[in-house]
């Protein structure tokens, strides 16, 4: 329901996958189970590929099968669809094939005026740096650029992504994908590129290594606070936010668990349910992340930064305010790793005045009254209550709020 002010707050994906690349199961499937379980936008985000255009697949391929496919997500997903949805031919051998939908038609089975849409989405991936970036409410397929080092990789495909929208007049957002898949990804290449405005500090992806596998910095909240300081306290750009995916591969049926959906998601508050209003409000911040918390109210004006979570019955809250204020110390120092090697793979080791926590409040609600010299201050819920579906054993459920800069309002900007 809108509150008083005509705003809702509504559940989305922006980071899965199907057949179309490397998920297990067909599309309709897939956008069926984020439907079922009360998601209000789902983004399809296949490898290099956006779902257009015509394309078939042999589900008894050893690719298909070795994955979690074949003949059995085939059963499924005739079960669920029926022979008259389903178009099959046979190849050269006598083999089966299945067309795989392209969007527009799979839209026309889920989409209804605020309940659900689809938003058209690519996950462009670039190899040999190992750097994904996903375009949200993509229009073209954007081919990945690979330049001399990582910071340059991610600029060509997040610019890509920003000239496309220039260049159409559509609203289209690039994020950085799981900069610790791989250890690919450190802060300082993140730091100084000008249009990246959004990354996941979450992934549900059991494979892509959220904490790190090979020392270094190794929590995302930590590389989080050295971007954020870095970029308002030194080189005067804008705040970067974070998002909660799952990035799913496997679903129904599916031998593997490693990736299943509903473990990341985010919550954008927004007049309308639609691409552009969803994406305006990514860009501006209007939104938070969670891997299973609902927030009752996230409010700041400028003076005071407001907080609530969505209480359950016999659970716990940590309510923790985090920031950086004018002044800290800004020197920092490689990695070096156990055989005495300077590591400018990893991330660099800064001062604890970086991202201390300000205040902390045990209940389902706080309030922090901002001092004055603080850089920004984002407030993080920790619970007390185990994650059903999650990505690390003992994984507890918690929400991420956006970074909120002194003396401004939030969301004041959204909307426009």
């Amino acid at each position: 329901m809108p509150d008083k002010d005509g705003y809702v707050w509504w559940k989305g994906n922006l980071h899965t996958h199907t057949l179309w690349s490397d998920g297990d199961q067909f599309p309709e499937v897939v956008t069926e189970w984020y439907y079922r379980h009360g998601y209000h936008f789902l983004a399809l985000s296949d490898h290099n590929t956006l779902l257009q255009g015509e394309r078939w697949i042999n589900p008894g391929e050893n690719r298909f099968v070795e994955r979690g496919g074949g003949s059995v997500v085939y059963e499924t997903y005739q079960d669920r669809f029926g022979d008259d949805w389903i178009d099959t031919r046979l190849d050269t051998n006598g083999d089966l094939e299945v067309r795989l939908k392209p969007l527009q038609e799979i839209r026309a089975l889920f989409q209804q005026a605020d309940r659900f849409i689809m938003i058209d989405s690519e996950e462009i991936t670039e190899q040999a740096h190992v750097v994904h970036v996903n375009a949200t409410n993509l229009l073209d397929y954007i081919a990945p650029q690979t330049g001399e080092n990582v910071e340059e990789t991610i600029r060509l495909n997040i610019d890509a992504v920003i000239d496309q929208r220039e260049r159409t007049g559509r609203h289209m957002l690039p994020h950085l994908n799981h900069p610790n898949f791989r250890s690919a990804v450190t802060a300082e290449d993140m730091i100084p590129v000008e249009n990246l405005r959004l990354f996941e500090v979450y992934n549900g992806h059991r494979g892509v290594a959220n904490f790190g596998t090979e020392g270094g910095v190794k929590d995302l909240d930590r590389v989080w606070d050295i971007i954020l300081s870095m970029r308002l306290g030194v080189q005067g750009l804008d705040p970067i936010y974070a998002v909660a995916v799952d990035d799913a591969h496997h679903y129904e049926e599916s031998v593997s668990e490693s990736a299943r959906p509903g473990r990341g998601w985010v919550k954008v508050r927004s007049k309308f349910l639609t691409p552009e209003h969803i994406v305006r409000n990514l860009e501006s911040g209007n939104f938070y992340s969670t891997n299973g918390l609902t927030m009752a109210n996230i409010a700041s004006d400028g003076q005071t930064y407001d907080v609530e979570v969505k209480p359950e019955y016999g659970v716990e809250y940590t309510i923790r305010f985090i920031g950086t204020r004018e002044g800290f110390d800004t020197s920092s120092e490689p990695y070096v790793d156990e055989n005495g090697e300077e590591r400018s793979d990893r991330t660099r080791l800064y001062s604890s005045e970086i991202g201390e926590v300000l205040q902390e409040t045990n209940g389902h609600k706080a309030a922090y009254e901002f001092r004055g010299d603080e850089l920004y201050v984002r407030a993080k819920v920790i619970s007390t209550k185990p994650k059903e579906n999650y990505f690390r054993e003992g994984e507890m459920k918690k929400a991420w709020m956006q970074p909120v800069i002194p003396g401004y309002s939030y969301g004041e900007i959204i909307e426009n």
